[in-house]
């Protein structure tokens, strides 16, 4: 069961899982947590449960490392089974700690055995800098009305509705609990169809229109022998061609243009000269740019540099500059742990060498609306995201580059968190992926319309801004918080 129940897990985070197969993702594990089974026992299968999910989930790790970490293919599946086995440890401390509740298969455990879970995760979150990477409320992404209600609860809280679910699911085979049971999956169903019919169109938008324009250029990571031939590489001028292209095909006087991360790479916009007249030029043609790009600075006689989004909107001379540096980096890919203890993991970052954190959330204004940037990474953490919402974004913009993950399921995995994003806040979310998926979503999560992984072309769409806050917004841990503090309480009683 814990084999069986690991692929199953995994598998609702592939690139179309449908909404019936995710329906019953926590039964599996459930059923772990609550067999007659000693703890340790418990822990065992719930932790192999997991691992087995995370190794089926994201194997794309493996393929990155090897390709472009310069890492021997043995090392790198090392290093992804470590991983999986870390992530893994979650499911079996959760068949652990529920274990007990699970066992007396009253009301109260399906509160208490949920809110376990949630408290794993926001754990999981915010511990070894963050990964809160394939929630289990991203499986009911096509669920309706799940994206609706996060807008209540947030992601987490979702979380905690879909394993309640499955325990739900799991006693309707004991006639003893069919009662509670058809409570809970009704209660559920009644939750999603409320929240659906409540987040329905009613307001109008905050001001008009911002007319958005994503430039896809798909740009692959180029591997270390294209590298070699550096700013003379036949790769780097068509990708630097192909990129301008399509930026001049999409710049229309009042437009807002959307590059994706590290689309302008290797070149930097405070460092190359031509690429920033070539800039200038296109902003001269009436549009605004949003783009990436590395931003240096000095401090003593060490040099630093941040990773950086850039909006460059028409003046009367030249452009005129807003920005926005990045404040959640990712380990091992913008900058080393203990660099000088790892010099073979070194070549990971190794665009920039190690970038620094920015420590303000500057929103950018183009037009009446203000944008609240997210790059790359920082859009999978709920409670950065709506930060931004609260100083005031009226729309959300993400700029990844998942060109190291090929045609996996990372990039999907990856659109996912920014459509919970938006139904999170009710704001509609920019992505601009450089490979793909980029995106265009509205406040309830929904897209609108994308562009194909290994796709080149340029996606175009009004966005409305809109202001006000959800309850998630106002208040985004607090769900996750009293579920934390529910299942301390219920494991020191026991």
């Amino acid at each position: 069961m814990a084999l069986v129940g690991g692929v199953w897990w995994a598998f609702c985070f592939d690139e179309r899982p449908g909404f019936l197969i995710p329906l019953a993702a926590a039964v599996p594990l459930c059923l772990i947590a609550g067999a007659p089974l000693g703890p340790w026992r418990r822990l065992w299968l719930g932790w192999l449960h997991g691992a087995v999910a995370w190794l089926i989930a994201v194997p794309w790790l493996s393929t990155m490392l090897t390709v472009y970490g310069g890492l021997p293919s043995w090392l790198a599946a090392c290093l992804l089974s470590v991983l999986a086995l870390y992530l893994g440890a979650y499911h079996g401390l959760f068949c652990w700690l529920a274990g007990p509740a699970l066992g007396r298969r009253d009301v109260l455990s399906l509160v208490v055995a949920p809110s376990i879970w949630v408290a794993l995760e926001l754990v999981r979150g915010a511990g070894l800098s963050g990964f809160p990477w394939n929630l289990l409320a991203y499986a009911w992404v096509d669920v309706p009305g799940a994206l609706d209600t996060t807008r209540w609860i947030g992601s987490l809280g979702l979380s905690g509705v879909v394993m309640a679910f499955g325990l739900g699911v799991l006693r309707l085979a004991d006639r003893g609990t069919r009662r509670q049971a058809a409570t809970v999956l009704v209660g559920a169903a009644v939750v999603l169809l409320v929240a659906r019919w409540t987040n329905l169109d009613r307001r109008a938008p905050a001001g008009p229109a911002l007319d958005v324009h994503v430039v896809q250029p798909n740009i692959g990571m180029m591997t270390d022998e294209e590298l070699r031939d550096g700013l003379d590489s036949e790769s780097i001028r068509a990708n630097y061609s192909r990129l301008f292209e399509l930026s001049h095909e999409a710049c229309v006087p009042g437009a807002l243009v959307v590059w994706p991360e590290s689309a302008g790479w290797p070149y930097e916009l405070e460092r190359d000269a031509g690429f920033a007249r070539d800039i200038e030029a296109l902003v001269g043609r009436g549009c605004s740019l949003l783009f990436n790009s590395a931003r240096r600075f000095r401090s003593g006689e060490e040099e630093g540099a941040f990773n950086s989004a850039y909006l460059l909107t028409p003046g009367d001379t030249r452009a005129l500059r807003q920005i926005y540096d990045k404040m959640h980096l990712v380990p091992f890919g913008e900058y080393v742990p203990f660099a000088r203890f790892l010099p073979g993991v070194r070549q990971l970052a190794r665009n920039t060498g190690s970038f620094s954190t920015g420590d303000e959330v500057a929103l950018l204004d183009a037009g009446d609306a203000r944008l609240g940037i997210s790059i790359c990474f920082e859009i999978v953490f709920p409670t950065q995201v709506a930060a931004r919402v609260r100083q005031g974004a009226s729309v959300l913009v993400t700029m990844a580059n998942d060109s190291w993950y090929g045609a996996t399921w990372a990039p999907h995995q990856h659109l996912r968190p920014a459509r919970f994003r938006a139904a999170e806040n009710g704001r509609p979310v920019v992505r601009a992926a450089i490979t793909g998926i980029s995106a265009l979503i509205d406040r309830r999560g929904a897209i609108l319309a994308t562009l194909d992984i290994d796709q080149a072309a340029v996606l175009r769409m009004p966005v409305a801004a809109i202001d006000g806050f959800t309850p998630f917004t106002r208040a985004p841990l607090l769900v996750p918080l009293l579920c934390l503090a529910l299942a301390a309480f219920a494991i020191l009683r026991r």
